[in-house]
């Protein structure tokens, strides 16, 4: 989940904006912003973006040109940065006295469109929901694209997010991989300590430092938690890609939903899972904490071998354990779907975190996606990059594997 916010670099001393009550019914969208699609298309997408937020009713739409007088009233200037960095934002978004505003960017791999929004809580400096959709198409069916993602970001199902009706096989469907719910199959990790982070250098600041980082001896789930085992254990399937089978990993799941599945699981076998902390997640995928950019590899060119993403994906899904595991015999760690960890998340936990055995900060309200998914390109399904999303929040890009602690 590609996201790209703003900056907002202030010119007036360093005096900072006022933090007083925001008008909560108050929204404020940024033009979309790109470094490779022309920007004669990004003016008429962010119109369309704009006018599909005043048609939908929820919010009372600031004018650009009000927008712009605004801030440069105050001497601001608008600049690009990475998600994780840039705090400026939400001081514009006090500024304009709004309660939420909008990002967006668009860019293009090859023949496909990628276009991303974000929706950002201006009182929390939060992202609260992300919005993404992908078109192989010409430039005039951008529009069209454009229209479903802020449908979506607005908490619209659009009839293609709705689950197709299928025929039940004749015969049985083999699930988990290996396994049923009843035995999932975990590897069990031989602890060590290693140096966690942006090892290579071109990670971004909430990846920073690297520091050691020491984890006991854990069991973590081979595969990520499918469609059969989830509908085993909950009676339902929740996954977009519900077509893709019982062997698929099930997505659409928010941290929440997978604390459910984690206390009836228990319910049903007796025995106490969880979801991964950060360290071990990163430690686990990295083939016992080597410095290993991918899960199983370093070599962008194999990375393929290895992961579902972006430029192998077909834009789904695909069933587990179909490509190469990493060192620890664990598959899926890069791609095909994000997955959830324990974790609240903190853009600065890595300045003070513990040594041994951490477990994120102790509040939040963000928690921490890994991994990267089918939807992803190579550089966000590398193993330390971090994802901040809030635990209510369910997407065809997340889900989630298990640690199993006896």
């Amino acid at each position: 989940m590609a996201l790209l916010v703003f900056t907002v670099a202030s010119f007036a001393a360093g005096k900072p904006a006022e933090n007083k009550d925001l008008r909560d019914s108050y929204i404020a969208f940024f033009d979309l912003i790109s470094q490779d699609v022309d920007s004669k298309i990004l003016r008429p997408l962010s119109e369309s973006i704009r006018r599909e937020l005043v048609n939908s009713g929820k919010y009372k739409v600031i004018n650009k040109g009000d927008m712009d007088e605004a801030l440069g009233e105050q001497m601001f200037e608008i600049s690009g940065c990475v998600s994780g960095q840039c705090t400026g934002i939400v001081e514009a978004g006090r500024i304009l006295d709004v309660g939420e505003i909008i990002i967006g960017s668009i860019s293009m791999v090859g023949k496909t469109y990628y276009l991303s929004l974000s929706l950002i809580n201006v009182k929390t400096g939060n992202i609260d929901r992300v919005s993404e959709d992908k078109c192989k198409c010409e430039v005039d069916d951008l529009i069209g694209a454009s229209k479903r993602v802020i449908k979506r970001l607005l908490g619209e199902r659009l009839p293609e997010d709705l689950p197709a009706l299928t025929v039940p096989a004749l015969m049985p469907v083999k699930r988990g991989g290996e396994a049923s719910a009843d035995n999932m199959e975990f590897v069990m990790i031989q602890g060590g300590c290693y140096r966690m982070g942006d090892s290579f250098g071109d990670g971004y600041a909430d990846e920073r430092p690297v520091h050691e980082v020491c984890v006991n001896d854990f069991y973590i789930g081979r595969y990520d938690v499918t469609q059969g085992q989830w509908k085993e254990i909950m009676g339902d399937n929740t996954s977009e890609f519900d077509r893709c089978g019982d062997d698929c990993p099930v997505e659409n799941i928010s941290w929440n939903d997978a604390q459910v599945f984690i206390a009836k699981l228990k319910q049903r076998i007796g025995k106490n899972y969880r979801l991964p902390t950060e360290a071990e997640w990163e430690y686990a995928a990295r083939s016992g904490g080597k410095k290993e950019k991918w899960a199983g590899t370093s070599n962008e060119s194999e990375l393929g071998e290895y992961a579902w993403f972006d430029l192998n994906s077909g834009g789904e899904t695909h069933p587990v354990g179909k490509k190469k595991p990493n060192g620890l015999g664990l598959y899926d760690m890069s791609g095909n779907v994000w997955e959830w960890c324990q974790d609240f998340y903190d853009k600065n936990y890595y300045i003070n975190s513990p040594k041994n055995n951490p477990s994120g900060p102790d509040s939040g309200t963000n928690h921490v996606v890994r991994g990267g998914s089918w939807f992803n390109g190579s550089g966000y399904t590398r193993a330390e990059k971090r994802l901040s999303i809030i635990p209510d929040y369910r997407d065809s890009n997340d889900g989630f594997r298990l640690v199993r602690t006896d």
